[in-house]
């Protein structure tokens, strides 16, 4: 517990809790929670973006083990244009390829809706596919 106080001692406006599942096989993916600041979270998660509760938020430390805090960059006018996109998304339902916890984190932080995880396992599927056609799906040339 101490250890999940300072890190929530240790985050700014608009920084972004960055996890994975402690075990199986949620560790490959990236999960996100973003601070608003006072003590107020926000995150797609459990059905569409939502405000995290306290409880809540310690109940998914236990399953997510907090791997890094991504820091927001922008100044004072960037991040209330960035509380201004978190109310926007309030509600909007969770997609795992439209709009996950990934696409939210980077809509608040940098007003773009993308998740690289999705990308990347787009990309994975396609070079897949590829070397199927290529090798006639047997393996072999």
């Amino acid at each position: 517990m101490e250890d999940y106080n300072r890190l929530l001692n240790s985050l700014k406006p608009i920084d972004v809790i960055v996890a994975k599942k402690r075990d199986g096989l949620g560790r490959i993916l990236n999960h996100y929670i973003v601070y608003l600041g006072n003590g107020i979270f926000v995150g797609n998660l459990k059905g569409s973006v939502k405000q995290v509760t306290y409880p809540e938020l310690f109940e998914l430390l236990e399953v997510y083990e907090p791997i890094k805090i991504r820091k927001f960059t922008g100044n004072h006018f960037d991040a209330k244009e960035a509380v201004i996109r978190v109310r926007q998304k309030l509600g909007q339902p969770y997609s795992f390829l439209g709009f996950n916890c990934e696409h939210f984190a980077n809509w608040v932080q940098y007003g773009k809706e993308t998740s690289s995880q999705v990308t990347n396992g787009f990309l994975i599927l396609a070079g897949l596919g590829t070397l199927k056609l290529i090798t006639g799906g047997d393996g072999k040339r």
